[in-house]
């Protein structure tokens, strides 16, 4: 009679396991996401702030309108004007956003009135509510959607990896 052999275990998986892969492409979802929504959210606010404490304190000095580009079309960028002007005896010269969400209608006139920050002259918001912040790629409004839908998406993903009982991942 012969003896029956015992089956040598199967060797271990050398990489991660599954549940392991899926919660680190959660976190990789979900901490980025929230990072971009509220950092969009926060830079919005601040830049807000900044208009709106230049236009108490900031000094009055009329800005030239030099340039127009962009926002002829679908992914030609944001409808945007290049504004200079001199504050003590020196040139500043930025771009920023033409007008609201729905870009330029006309091109605004040669002349507009900016706020400067006397501290920091490179600083100002415009007659138009935008500052020298405003051409930034977190002022996008798709950028706190966007950002929360990667971040809803890791959520679903992390709830999917700790709800689910650890012999179901075998």
């Amino acid at each position: 009679m012969t003896k029956r052999r015992r089956q040598s275990p199967a060797p271990a998986p050398t990489g991660l396991r599954p549940r392991m892969q899926i919660l680190l492409v959660a976190l990789a979802m979900l901490l980025p996401g929230l990072g971009l929504a509220v950092g969009a959210a926060a830079y919005r606010w601040h830049v807000s702030l900044e208009a709106d404490r230049l236009r108490a304190d900031g000094v009055p000095v009329t800005a030239q309108v030099s340039d127009r580009a962009g926002g002829h079309g679908r992914g030609s960028g944001i409808d945007r004007i290049e504004v200079s002007y001199l504050y003590e005896q020196r040139s500043y010269s930025t771009w920023i956003p033409c007008a609201g969400g729905t870009g330029c209608h006309r091109t605004p006139g040669p002349t507009m009135d900016v706020w400067v920050d006397p501290a920091a002259p490179e600083k100002f918001v415009a007659a138009n509510g935008h500052t020298n912040g405003s051409l930034s790629f977190l002022m996008a409004w798709t950028i706190i959607p966007a950002g929360l839908a990667f971040a809803a998406l890791g959520t679903v993903l992390l709830v999917l990896v700790i709800r689910t009982r650890d012999d179901q991942w075998r």
